[in-house]
Parts: structure tokens; C-alpha cells; sequence
């Protein structure tokens, strides 16, 4: 018996088989050149190189190539003609360059720039393509002073050497000039970053980008270096990931590219723009290899066909008949298909109906189950042996569910997923059975069926019959019959009301079983309606009216994430669980903060110029912020990122960010909120016909009609669309009910009603927080000081209280400038360091004063009028403005100059508030210039022109920039000051 027939008819059998299952699935042959490439090899000087891949898979495709066949050159700048050559070939339009170069030498035609004979083909379609311009080119000729310089320098020595006409100089002169515009044209220099940017921005036919929508470039600090028209471009590339910055800081627009960063970015070109390239690229999975016989031939060669399954399940096959290769990239270098294994993932691409290559060692695909997800994305996925892989979801992940759209919120523990990673990264994520979330807060009713505490999943019954699964928030609130509970004390069978957001239960709303008691060792989580001193005042969430009360003392336990806070940390708006005693349910025995409501940024007014609502962003312009008295302009246009559960309202009725497409030119109130570091809108209320005057003074709440009543008579309707601030936190109107006292900007709707658009419940600082108290330096504790006398800035005049002391807390971030003893920041420690005196044999102080010390006398000395309290040191005590942020911690501190006006009755107060915009600094003179100066009058209650210019020492002043002190070097051009001035020597600066 002939067995190697018998070995072929099996092998045979085996092939139809095979090709029977996988008959539906393209084949693509490799190409002829294959074997050649992988003969060649890669580039000897690429190994260490991170985009080694990029610049292989590039090669393979027949864009680049190495010098000399062997190097490449990776961090050497890549030339204009390089670069000319990389994209024609990019765009298929190198037989046409060819052609242009033969017709050009055919005619005798020389080119009017520099480059290599090889690469004139290259730049004239360059040219062509209008990828650069004629114009363009012409720039590049021109000649700079010292280049003409040297030009008649040269035109002077050589008519020296020997005599020549006027003419003959000129010609020289002439030739001379030539030469150097056709140097100054040279394509053989290397591209800068900012003109390979435009060539490639026209090349993919991108759109302009407009100045609203322009600001990644922005976070360079050479931004301002880039050429006006080439900011779209280099904006436009950024966003697309493209042509990356220098660094992480510089983007660098004059400086040149390295070839490896070309490399780069040419290979996301090819990633990105299939239908402009003619190249689809792709990572699939090896299910088969299969070897088979050519019959026709007599030596029966061997052929084999590679099955490969894409992500999505969609199959293919690679066919590779005897004496070709198809060329694989690993680790730096090429081989050809025989390193290919069973089970490999690679990435590959395809032109024309063939496979170009395969890329092996970056993907890799995992099928298993998943084991553990969080907010932070981290992903655990188990496969069938049991081995625990980590994972992460990047901002570029994509999530399915059996190849549908979904989200993270759709993945809970236990599902069967499918993940396509990268390093630790997943690219795709695809869930192995339909998962449907929900985009908003949801609330079932049903029956819990089954808990499982370890693994944070809930199963529930509705009352409909449908059985649900879904998983438990990390801090899922509980209550049994309105008292708080651990998930332990949740049994199966029982009612429930469960809130849903997402894929995960918020809250569980459970009533007992009958008979069974339930732990009050909780009441249920509570809305925080006031605080003050030791006392607060809660009601139930959705309960405006009824409050309770609850003391609090030394030895009550206050804390947030589990961390002990102070009980002005905790604001109104706020959810708390609070813990009574049996013995006495007045007072607290703990209180834990579980909600903090948003924390306000920014208030605007600005008029809706564009939405964008597949990026969740707004464009805004004439951008105002409300500085008392009125609206101070900011910005012409900026783009703010929405947040995903941001509020629209107008007139009362709740809108989507796509109906703000109707409302463009739209006057509209906005507040933001800092989101992951990004300054972010969390709710707009769009003007009604027209803004009327502020009012400020008390009010209550009138919830018949839903209205404001002032002192004054006048009543205001509100509604959910109404701004509500205090302790900069964005409330809601439930929170009217336990104030009474406002700042309120009104409007007036259609029909001549009055509407309360804004409310802060505090004061005008409300909407542009600035917390500015000056005082006199007092007492002091470990962690604590006061001012007595002191005065508060509010809308813009101090509210002096005479003889009475306010205590401030001072944290390990307060910045401490001390303009009296140290003339420079000291720390807390020093500060504090003041508290302690030397204490004779009679228990007192051995001195009564030392002017070393803040406090300049010990606290215990100022009992009564005999003290130095008020006679010997009265000239000595210390002025100092504070700046306090809302949980009335002291952020900043400048101990300005000992002042003898402490304790005076009536107050004159000298300072003076002004406001302007950055010309300029010098850091030497500690001098700051400003334009468009307007200073607060008293007398008018409003801002008064002053001057054009006006300048400011800033050598004991406190310059305060995005909530932090600052040094003088960190104000630019145009940045907007409010400040705090004595004459013109500053005291504290606001930067916007």
C-alpha cells in the first residue's frame, strides 16, 4: 500500500472539509513579493526603537524604506522629501510622481526648489495635490537680512579681486541670490513639526477646526509659537491622534520629526483612513492552519491556508501557495509564516485582495468570565483553567453586547465576556449575552430572590414577573421600614423598592417580614437643611417641611469615607446617616457623610453660539461672570464639556443638550463643577425675556405657588430650573424652605412676572466665591487662630464687627505670608508656634509682649482693660486679611503690617478694590501693569473707570490663581485681576 498517498488522500479529505466549514469566508492570497521582503529582512538600527512595529508594518506596505537597504535611521529628523515620498506612496499616487519625474527630465525641466533626483517625482505631486503650495514655496525663498547681507558681502570681495561693471556686479549679485532662495527651498532639510502637520491635514481633506473648538494645543506652553495657519491643523491632528507633541509640555512647531515619529504617525493614517488609503487593517485571532498538495504539480508542493477569525466573529482566510512567504513582524524583525501558531492573535492588513503581513506580540484576545469590575475600570476576566487575567478600560475602549452598542454600566460579575487588549489596555470588550442599562435613575418595585453579598450582585423579582439581575453599588444605601440596615439584614422574599442607575442598585428601600424587628441603630440617610455651631438640622430626602434637630459635642464621630471631618465640613444639600443613643435621641452619637452636593466652580451668563453633542460639549459666547454689582465680561467664545446628567432648563420644562440647537443666540445662566480635574457644566437655565434687578435682603419660601416672597412685597415664582448656591454648593429648591436671607437675580418672564433665575443664600459672593476677611491676629489654638475686630468683604464693602472674634482653622495646605517678622511664606508649624509662652514661677507669662511672636502677647493677658491688651501693645497687634474657602478653613493668610487702628469703634476702611487686565510683570520690581483699570466706588455702589493703565506692587501681596497662591511670574498677558490694594501696593490679587 502506497502510504504517502494514503497520507495525501487524508490530508485532502481533511482540506475539503476544512474548507467546506469556512467556505462563506474571503480568501486573500499573499503577495508575490513576499518572499523578498521577508529575504531582506528589517532595519539592523530599529531594535531598540518603541515604534519598531510602525515602522515594519510601513515597510511592509512598501511606504518607507531603510538607508542602503539596512538602517533606518529612526531618530534622525525626516526630510520634506521624505515626508513628500511617505504620503504619495500613502495615497497611492506614486505612479503618477513617476510619471511627472520622467516627463520632467524627458523636457529638461529643472525643478525650482532643491531635492534629489529620486524625489522630484514626490514633490511635484506634492504640488499637484495642492498638499503644499506655490505660495508656500515662494516663502521659502525668502531671504533674511543676513543672508542678503553676506550676499553683498561676497558680491563686494569679489569685485575687489577683480574689476567688473555695474552690470557684471549685478548679475553676480543676481546668481548669487538665486542660489541662495534655491538653498533656502532645499527639500532635503528636515520638515518642521507644524508644516508636516498642514501637509497631512490636506491630505486626509480634514475640516477646519474653529477657534471655539480648538483646545488641545492649548495645554503647550509653546502653543502661542505655532503659526496662525497651521493651529487648525496641528489642533485638528492632535484630536485624531495622529501627529503627537514633542513632549508632554512643548509641542514644538519649529522643530524637525524623527523619522520613527513619522513612522508613527503614517501608520495611524493607514489605521484610520481605509477608504483614502486602500489599506484595511485589522487583529484577529489564528483558529487553523492548514496544509495542503498542489496536484497539478509533479513535485506535489505544499500550500498552506491560515483561517483567521476579526473580533466580531467574522472570519477569513490567508492563503500561501509553495515557494511564497507572507511576511510576520515580531519583536523588532521579520520572519515569514512558519512562526505562525494556532491560537496567535495578530494584526494584519490588506490591499488590493491580499494579505500584506502579520504583526504578532502587541494584541492579545481572552474569552472568559468576568470576575470583577469597579469604577476605577479595572477588569478581572477568568478563563476555563481558572487563570485570573487584569485588565483595564481605556478612554478608546469600545464595549458591545453580542456586537451591539453598550456601556460600562452594562457589565456586572459572572457575564461571559470576549476582551481584545493591548499591553494591559482593553481596545474591545464584548459582553456574551444582551445587557440592557438604563441612561437615568430608574425605580423598580419587586421581591429580592437571591443576595450574593461576596460577589455584589442582586437577583429581583418585579411585581410583573420578570426576573433581573443586577449588580450592588460599593456604597448601596439600605433601609428597613426608614432605618438604615447592612445588606446582612436583607432576606429573600422580601418587598422592595430598589433605585437603579445604570446597571447598579444605588439604594434598597426594603419593609420587614412580618414579625421580624429591624436595627435602628441608623435612621435612614437624611438631607442636611442647616448647620450651625454644634447643632444640625436634617429632614428625610424628599421631605421639605418637617426638620429634626440633632446636637452634637467633643466626643461625636463625624467622618466622610471613613476619614473624621469637622461638622462645617458637612453643607447643606448634603446626605448623612446619623447614629442616636436610646438614652438620648436629640444628640448625635455619629455622623457620616455619605453625598456631598456638587461643589460650584463657576457661574456664567453667556449666550449659546453651538452644541455638540456627540462630544457632550456646549460653545458659548460673550461669556460673563456676575461680580457685584453686575456682569463683568470674561471671554468672546470658549467650549465647555457637559456633564452627562447636566440640567437644561427653560421656562419650567427640562431640555436635552440637542434642543439647544434651536436656542442659539440665547442668553443663559451656567454653572460648572469640577469633573476629573475639567471644568465642567452641571446645569443651564436659559434667560426668559429679560434679566431685571437684583434683589438682596430676606425672604421666605412659598410653596402654595412656588414663590419668593421679599421683604419688600414682592414675590418671584421658581421652579427646577432655578440656580440655587450656598457654601458653594449647587442645591435644589427643597433648600429654600430653611433660609432666609438671599442675593437674587431676577427675570421677567413673558406676561411681566417676576422669576427668580439665580439665588445664592449668602450674598453676591455667592456666585463668584470670594471669601476675603481682614482682622486682627488674636488667639491661637494647635490647630487655629482668630481675629478679633474683624470684617468681612461682602459685595464689595467690609461688614465690620467691632470687638468680636472669629475662629478660622489653618490646615497643613494654608499659604502663609508674612509681611512683619519673616518678610516671606512661613509654615503652619511656625506660625502656630505662637501659642506657646514661657511661664514664670507665678504661673504668668515672663513678658508681657514680644513682637516675635503673631499674637504678640500671651492670650491669658487680655482678661480685662488692665491688660497690655489695650494699652501697651494696642499699637502692636498684627492685621491680617484671610482668604477662607467654604468649609471656613484659612486657604491663604497675609500678615500684612502691625496697625494701630485695632479696636477702633468706627472703622475707616483705606483699601481700595480694583479690577483690570494683565499687560505685563516684572518679576525684578515685583510690579504688575494693568489695562482697563475700574475701582469701586462706594459712593456710586458701583465699578468706576480710572485709567488705561495702572501699576501695582506686588512685594507683600498674595496672588491667589485657580484657588492657589502664586508667585508673579505665573500672570500672563490678558489674564483679568481683582484686587485688594493699599494705594498701589497690592494686599491680595484674584486671578480669573
Amino acid at each position: 500500500m502506497n502510504y504517502r498517498k494514503l497520507y495525501i488522500a487524508i490530508l485532502i479529505t481533511i482540506t475539503l472539509l476544512t474548507g467546506t466549514i469556512f467556505a462563506e469566508t474571503p480568501t486573500y492570497p499573499v503577495p508575490a513579493y513576499g518572499r523578498a521582503l521577508v529575504e531582506q529582512g528589517g532595519f539592523s538600527d530599529i531594535a531598540g526603537s518603541p515604534r519598531a512595529a510602525d515602522i515594519l508594518k510601513l515597510r511592509m506596505l512598501n511606504i518607507i524604506q531603510g538607508s542602503n537597504g539596512a538602517k533606518y535611521r529612526p531618530n534622525d529628523n525626516i526630510s520634506c522629501q521624505e515626508a513628500a515620498a511617505y504620503l504619495i506612496r500613502l495615497l497611492g499616487k506614486e505612479e503618477a510622481a513617476l510619471e511627472k519625474a520622467a516627463a520632467m527630465a524627458q523636457r529638461g525641466t529643472k525643478p525650482n526648489y532643491a531635492a534629489d533626483t529620486w524625489a522630484i517625482g514626490y514633490m511635484e505631486e506634492i504640488l499637484a495635490q495642492g498638499i503644499m503650495t506655490a505660495a508656500e514655496l515662494q516663502e521659502m525663498g525668502t531671504l533674511g537680512k543676513a543672508q542678503l547681507d553676506a550676499i553683498d558681502t561676497q558680491v563686494k570681495a569679489e569685485a575687489k579681486r577683480k574689476w567688473m561693471t555695474l552690470a557684471q556686479r549685478d548679475a553676480l549679485k543676481n546668481e548669487k541670490t538665486a542660489a541662495a532662495q534655491l538653498q533656502n527651498k532645499s527639500m532635503k532639510k528636515p520638515i518642521s513639526r507644524q508644516n508636516l502637520a498642514i501637509w497631512l491635514f490636506r491630505a486626509l481633506k480634514l475640516r477646519e477646526i474653529t477657534s471655539k473648538d480648538i483646545n488641545y494645543v492649548y495645554k503647550y506652553s509653546d502653543y502661542s509659537s505655532i503659526k496662525p495657519d497651521r493651529l487648525s491643523a496641528a489642533e485638528a491632528l492632535l484630536q485624531k491622534g495622529i501627529l503627537r507633541s514633542a513632549t508632554k509640555d512643548k509641542y514644538a512647531p519649529t522643530a524637525g520629526v524623527s523619522r520613527s515619529e513619522a513612522a508613527e504617525a503614517f501608520n495611524n493614517i493607514v489605521e484610520a483612513y481605509p477608504d483614502l488609503t486602500g489599506i484595511q487593517t485589522g487583529v484577529a485571532r489564528l483558529l487553523k492552519a492548514n496544509m495542503g498538495y498542489n496536484m497539478q504539480s509533479a513535485s506535489d508542493t505544499q500550500n498552506l491556508s491560515y483561517n483567521l477569525e476579526n473580533f466580531d466573529g467574522t472570519g477569513f482566510t490567508a492563503k500561501v501557495e509553495a515557494n511564497q512567504a507572507l511576511p510576520v513582524i515580531k519583536g523588532g524583525r521579520v520572519y515569514d509564516h512558519n512562526l505562525l501558531r494556532e491560537g496567535d492573535t495578530v494584526e494584519y492588513a490588506l490591499r488590493d485582495g491580499q494579505m500584506l503581513y502579520a504583526a504578532l506580540g502587541d494584541y492579545s484576545f481572552l474569552q472568559g468570565t468576568l470576575s470583577y469590575h469597579d469604577k476605577e475600570g479595572n477588569i478581572r476576566i477568568e478563563d476555563s483553567q481558572k487563570n485570573i487575567t487584569e485588565l483595564k478600560l481605556g478612554a478608546d475602549t469600545i464595549i458591545t453586547a453580542l456586537g451591539k452598542p453598550a456601556k460600562a454600566a452594562s457589565l456586572i460579575p459572572g457575564q461571559d465576556v470576549k476582551a481584545l487588549y493591548k499591553g494591559n489596555i482593553i481596545s474591545r470588550l464584548d459582553i456574551q449575552e444582551n445587557a440592557d442599562y438604563y441612561a437615568d435613575t430608574e425605580y423598580i418595585d419587586g421581591i429580592i430572590k437571591y443576595i450574593d453579598r461576596a460577589g455584589r450582585l442582586v437577583k429581583l423579582e418585579d411585581y410583573d414577573g420578570n426576573l433581573r439581575t443586577y449588580g450592588l453599588d460599593d456604597r448601596v444605601i439600605v433601609s428597613i421600614n426608614d432605618y438604615y440596615e447592612t445588606l446582612e439584614n436583607l432576606q429573600a422574599e422580601q418587598d422592595a423598592t430598589f433605585e437603579i442607575s445604570g446597571r447598579t442598585i444605588k439604594a434598597i428601600k426594603a419593609f420587614t417580614i412580618p414579625g421580624e424587628e429591624a436595627s435602628k441603630d441608623y435612621l435612614a440617610v437624611l438631607r442636611v437643611r442647616a448647620v450651625a455651631g454644634d447643632t444640625i438640622k436634617v429632614t428625610r430626602p424628599e421631605d421639605r417641611q418637617n426638620p429634626m434637630s440633632f446636637k452634637t459635642d467633643s466626643i461625636t464621630s463625624i467622618t466622610y469615607l471613613g476619614y473624621p471631618i469637622k461638622l462645617y465640613n458637612v453643607k447643606v444639600g448634603d446626605l448623612v446617616k446619623i447614629k442616636t443613643s436610646d438614652n438620648n435621641k436629640d444628640r448625635a452619637d455619629s455622623i457620616e457623610l455619605m453625598t456631598k452636593r456638587q461643589r460650584v466652580e463657576k457661574v456664567y451668563k453667556a449666550k449659546i453660539l453651538n452644541t455638540l453633542p456627540g462630544q457632550y460639549k456646549l460653545a458659548l459666547s460673550q461669556i460673563q461672570t456676575y461680580k457685584y454689582p453686575g456682569w463683568s465680561k470674561l471671554d468672546d467664545e470658549k467650549t465647555f464639556p457637559v456633564k452627562r446628567d447636566a440640567e437644561i432648563y427653560k421656562d419650567g420644562r427640562k431640555l436635552k443638550l440637542e434642543d439647544l440647537d434651536k436656542q442659539k443666540n440665547i442668553e443663559a445662566y451656567i454653572v460648572t463643577v469640577k469633573d476629573f480635574g475639567e471644568e465642567t457644566i452641571a446645569k443651564i437655565t436659559l434667560k426668559s425675556v429679560s434679566e431685571d434687578s437684583a434683589f438682596s435682603g430676606t425672604f421666605n419660601a412659598q410653596w402654595t405657588d412656588n414663590s419668593i416672597k421679599l421683604a419688600d412685597g414682592q414675590k418671584l415664582s421658581f421652579d427646577d430650573g432655578t440656580i440655587i448656591i450656598k457654601d458653594r454648593r449647587l442645591l435644589d429648591t427643597s433648600d429654600l424652605t430653611y433660609n432666609d436671607e438671599a442675593f437674587v437675580i431676577k427675570n421677567k418672564l413673558p406676561g411681566g412676572s417676576n422669576y427668580a433665575a439665580l439665588v445664592s443664600m449668602e450674598n453676591g459672593n455667592g456666585f463668584d466665591y470670594r471669601n476675603v476677611v481682614r482682622g486682627y491676629i488674636h488667639d491661637m489654638g494647635e490647630d487655629n487662630f482668630s481675629l478679633e475686630s474683624y470684617a468681612n468683604l461682602v459685595d464689595n464693602e467690609w461688614d465690620y464687627h467691632y470687638g468680636d472674634e472669629n475662629y478660622f482653622y489653618v490646615s497643613k495646605d494654608s499659604r502663609i505670608l508674612d509681611n512683619v517678622i519673616k518678610r516671606s511664606y512661613i509654615t503652619r508649624d511656625t506660625f502656630l508656634e505662637s501659642r506657646f509662652w514661657d511661664l514664670g514661677s507665678n504661673g504668668k507669662p515672663k513678658t508681657s509682649t514680644d513682637p516675635k511672636k503673631y499674637t504678640i502677647h500671651d492670650p491669658r493677658l487680655y482678661m480685662d482693660d488692665k491688660g497690655p491688651h489695650y494699652e501697651k501693645c494696642k499699637s502692636q497687634h498684627m492685621l491680617a486679611y484671610i482668604i477662607v474657602n467654604e468649609d471656613g478653613e484659612a486657604a491663604a493668610i497675609n500678615i500684612y503690617k502691625k496697625d494701630a487702628d485695632y479696636r477702633k469703634e468706627e472703622m475707616t476702611f483705606k483699601e481700595n478694590l480694583i479690577t483690570g487686565e494683565v499687560v505685563s510683570s516684572n518679576s525684578s520690581y515685583t510690579q504688575l501693569t494693568l489695562t482697563d483699570v475700574k475701582e469701586y466706588s462706594k459712593f456710586y455702589s458701583q465699578w468706576q473707570p480710572t485709567g488705561s493703565k495702572t501699576v501695582i506692587n506686588t512685594q507683600k501681596a498674595l496672588i491667589i490663581k485657580n484657588e492657589q497662591a502664586v508667585t508673579l511670574s505665573e500672570l500672563y498677558p490678558g489674564d483679568k485681576i481683582y484686587a485688594v490694594t493699599d494705594q498701589n501696593s497690592g494686599i491680595i490679587l484674584f486671578v480669573e
